[in-house]
């Protein structure tokens, strides 16, 4: 968990918006922080909480001191007045009982019963939802009608990397904030600065991969995932003369030796069709640059070159979307090299003098 806004990167609008809103007694009493996945929203709204508890600024500060007594106990977990739920291990859902008490206990625990609680040491009660949008349709009914009738002195945080999930009546009730992908450089830093990776070199091209998400970041650490990348890169060299059998065989034999289950052959084909997709879309810029030693540009012009690129990215959209609806992986693979490469030969063909 950081502990000092100088260690978040990204969101100095976020921020600064915050600022004004405490700075003119104008604090929304929810939020829904809404973004894509690994870009800070949670560790955004951790630092809003202790920056609200913390004795040593002023709420309008929008800064935390990392020394005071409230400080203190809330990075080690033991501040009374915030309160923290998400996933429990294991779980798929955010269940009632986390939110309204279970059986006899419903009303009397849980988040909502804490927050109608006057604050013990602060001057109010901050609460964070992590995936808000895998809350039951039991447990959004009773976080709405805290909403409706929200303690004056709570603020409640809901983290979702899906806002358009959540029901809209508790959309409606709550300000939306929107994150926004972390810059290249934003995700090196995290890498190199937390000793992620010690070679600036792997910062670089992972930063490039992840689309601004650490999270995604992360995974693309993993070295079977930089193996399936590289067998993508290899196969993709050459796009001109791609051999569709052996660039399946590749891809297929590669997803099953890094695969214990069915379920992870899913994942991972999934993630070498973002591998390709990124091939594609960093051979689209090269065209779309000007750039006239490219291959493509030189047989096709950038123009019908660009078309054909485009046809291609949208051919893989549409695996990903076999895949989830079950379609076995070694079919779907399988019949989108096929399929690329036959437009290939149709493009190259086409423009034979």
């Amino acid at each position: 968990m950081l502990s000092s806004w100088d260690q978040l990167k990204g969101h100095a609008e976020q921020r600064r918006m915050f600022q004004r809103s405490m700075a003119q007694n104008r604090l929304a009493h929810a939020c829904v922080f809404a973004g894509p996945p690994g870009t800070g929203k949670r560790e955004f709204a951790r630092l809003l909480a202790m920056s609200v508890f913390c004795r040593n600024h002023a709420m309008e500060e929008l800064r935390v001191c990392g020394t005071c007594r409230a400080c203190r106990a809330f990075s080690a977990g033991t501040w009374p007045d915030f309160h923290e739920v998400g996933l429990l291990s294991g779980k798929r859902e955010i269940l009632i009982g986390q939110v309204a008490g279970e059986g006899e206990k419903r009303g009397r625990e849980g988040l909502c019963f804490d927050l109608s609680m006057k604050p013990q040491s602060s001057d109010r009660r901050v609460a964070v939802i992590n995936d808000a949008h895998r809350m039951t349709a039991e447990a959004a009914n009773a976080l709405l009608k805290t909403l409706e009738e929200p303690p004056a002195q709570a603020l409640m945080l809901l983290i979702t990397d899906s806002p358009e999930t959540l029901l809209p009546t508790i959309r409606s009730r709550c300000q939306q904030v929107r994150f926004f992908s972390l810059s290249d450089t934003d995700i090196r830093s995290i890498l190199l600065d937390n000793a992620l990776v010690d070679i600036e070199e792997t910062a670089d091209a992972v930063s490039r991969l992840c689309e601004g998400s650490v999270e995604t970041a992360l995974q693309l650490l993993d070295g079977d995932l930089r193996k399936l990348r590289d067998v993508v890169a290899q196969e993709l060299q050459l796009l001109e003369t791609m051999n569709s059998l052996a660039t399946t065989n590749a891809a297929v034999e590669t997803i099953e030796q890094i695969s214990s289950n069915a379920g992870e052959q899913r994942q991972n084909a999934q993630w070498l069709l973002k591998f390709v997709s990124d091939a594609l879309r960093e051979r689209l810029r090269t065209l779309v640059s000007g750039d006239l030693s490219d291959p493509l540009t030189q047989r096709l012009g950038a123009r019908r070159g660009v078309d054909l690129l485009t046809s291609m990215l949208t051919r893989t959209v549409t695996t990903s979307g076999q895949i989830d609806g079950m379609v076995p992986v070694s079919l779907a693979v399988s019949s989108l090299f096929d399929d690329l490469a036959q437009t290939l030969r149709a493009a190259m063909k086409g423009s034979s003098p």
